[in-house]
């Protein structure tokens, strides 16, 4: 372009406005930005494949859906076993409910033997004091009163 002050050709256009340092400025901005862009995408991408792994190992809602099934197949299996495990303890506590009614009339038979015996013993002290006691006693009594009581009067 030609500008009438001067009519030589110019190789390079006029610095009038100072648009060339201008728009250097601006391109030295403009890198930086894109290079900042680049940094901010390459992190983006990084944090996206780290994402996509860990992802990988997510559960889905039919996985979810999996575990709650057999979750509830194994309460119903558990509460199951429980139960049988529940009858067998009462039918163990029936036998030694069973065994101890008979301990039980064992004892009861032991204690009517001993009351047998009490009563027995019982009596005996009864004869032993009406038959051999008393008249002892007795004897022993007139002996007294027939040595010392006669003697002395």
């Amino acid at each position: 372009m030609d500008y009438p002050i001067s009519n030589t050709t110019r190789v390079f256009r006029p610095l009038i406005f100072d648009l060339g340092n201008k728009g250097d400025h601006q391109m030295e901005q403009l890198t930086k930005r894109v290079e900042q862009l680049e940094k901010t995408t390459q992190q983006i991408q990084m944090d996206v494949a780290v994402l996509t792994a860990r992802s990988e190992h997510f559960a889905t809602k039919a996985d979810i859906e999996t575990v709650r099934t057999e979750q509830g197949v194994m309460r119903f299996e558990i509460m199951g076993e429980l139960g049988e495990l529940e009858k067998r303890i009462d039918i163990k506590f029936e036998r030694i409910d069973k065994k101890f009614d008979k301990i039980d009339k064992k004892f009861d038979k032991v204690d009517e033997k001993f009351t047998q015996l009490n009563d027995k013993i019982s009596q005996l002290n009864n004869s032993l004091t009406w038959k051999i006691m008393l008249p002892t006693c007795l004897l022993v009594l007139a002996w007294f009163v027939q040595n010392i009581v006669l003697k002395m009067s």
